[in-house]
């Protein structure tokens, strides 16, 4: 069974790659920012075949973290970037996340 890495699966437009992925027979490693909100990930364990899905902490600004999260990816999707309405510094809180996660 091929394993895809999703950074992001767990968002809007993340939560439907996830799924598409999942009921294509794929294991799906998702990556959360912070794997200890239960309920922020819950939607995803009602997804068919949820059990091949794992949960993997990422901060896609630490090289480090990517690496260890991509390795034995067969595909690697990106599809996060943080969504805040309120935020105190948008370029270290929202743009800064977003480009140099894809650099």
């Amino acid at each position: 069974m091929k394993k895809v890495g999703i950074i992001g699966g767990a968002g809007f437009i993340g939560s439907y790659v996830t799924k598409q992925f999942l009921e294509n027979g794929y294991r799906v490693k998702v990556s959360a920012t912070d794997i200890s909100n239960k309920e922020k990930y819950a939607h995803l364990s009602a997804l068919k075949n949820a059990e091949n899905m794992e949960l993997a902490p990422l901060d896609v600004q630490h090289l480090g973290q990517l690496k260890a999260f991509a390795a034995g990816c067969d595909i690697l999707v990106h599809s996060g970037t943080p969504f805040q309405l309120e935020v105190e510094d948008p370029q270290r809180d929202l743009f800064d996340p977003t480009i140099k996660g894809t650099e």
